[in-house]
């Protein structure tokens, strides 16, 4: 698999290009979310995105052919992004603003379940010399479902980074994974992010009920999908910790500058 520029992940091309045209091409995108009790910048996620043609345009992963299973396609992809988000942390923490953000990272099960899982990650944390405390983890709802029902060698290598202090998140939680809560509790799960179509809802009893059923376990709540200032009073009336969505920070290639606060948004 070819590896591209910094700020790039590995190339994925989604057909033969016809006519010279460039293929589709991997790159890592960055959204920022944010303390809702500080108002300051938390970090950034590193997201997967796919450059198409000549034309530049981006789209998010369900517009490209992903690597099957099983191939160590995804895993490689993995990797790269992870170690573009451990770099791009590295040259934000040289201005004084940005030195204590974290970087989160969206991993699949063809990574986790490898067997070099913990010793990739430490390996590319110490290349960066980056300490673990600055990595987030994201898993799926329905990674943790599949991540419950393995055996004891899985769960063990999340344990084995949790060691070394990095913190994982369960992502995309809906009404629908309350049933998980215990053992998000009990295994090695630090935040839960709720899905973002529970913000756009505006509901905000459905809200409530939620984020307290997270909260009751001792797990602070991330609120995806903000794109209202009213999303936001919202959030942060509820007792969220951490936002994210359009209204604080679109996804962005590397370049572009992110704010360190949102003093203008919450106050």
């Amino acid at each position: 698999m070819t590896i591209h520029m910094p700020g790039e992940a590995t190339s994925h091309s989604t057909g033969d290009a016809a006519d010279g045209a460039a293929p589709d091409t991997l790159v890592t995108y960055y959204q920022p979310f944010y303390n809702l009790r500080t108002g300051r910048l938390q970090g950034l996620e590193a997201l997967a995105r796919v450059r198409t043609g000549d034309e530049g345009d981006v789209a998010a992963p369900p517009g490209f052919s992903a690597p099957s299973p099983g191939d160590d396609g995804m895993r490689e992809l993995d990797l790269r992004v992870l170690d573009d988000a451990l770099a791009h942390k590295v040259e934000l923490a040289k201005t004084s603003d940005h030195r204590q953000l974290i970087v989160s990272v969206n991993l699949s099960w063809d990574l986790i379940a490898h067997p070099r899982f913990v010793k990739d990650v430490r390996r590319s944390l110490a290349r960066h010399h980056v300490p673990g405390d600055r990595l987030l983890v994201d898993l799926s709802a329905a990674l943790f479902r599949r991540l419950h029902s393995a055996d004891d060698g899985e769960r063990a290598r999340l344990t084995a980074l949790q060691c070394v202090e990095i913190a994982f998140c369960l992502d995309g939680f809906t009404a629908d994974d309350l049933d998980l809560l215990p053992s998000a509790a009990a295994m090695p799960v630090d935040i839960i992010k709720l899905h973002p179509r529970l913000v756009s809802t505006g509901d905000r009893q459905a809200l409530a009920d939620i984020a307290g059923a997270v909260q009751d376990v001792g797990l602070p709540v991330v609120a995806a999908g903000v794109e209202t200032r009213e999303q936001l009073e919202l959030v942060r009336e509820l007792g969220f910790e951490w936002a994210q969505g359009f209204l604080l920070g679109e996804p962005a290639d590397a370049r572009t500058p992110v704010a360190a606060q949102i003093s203008d948004l919450v106050d």
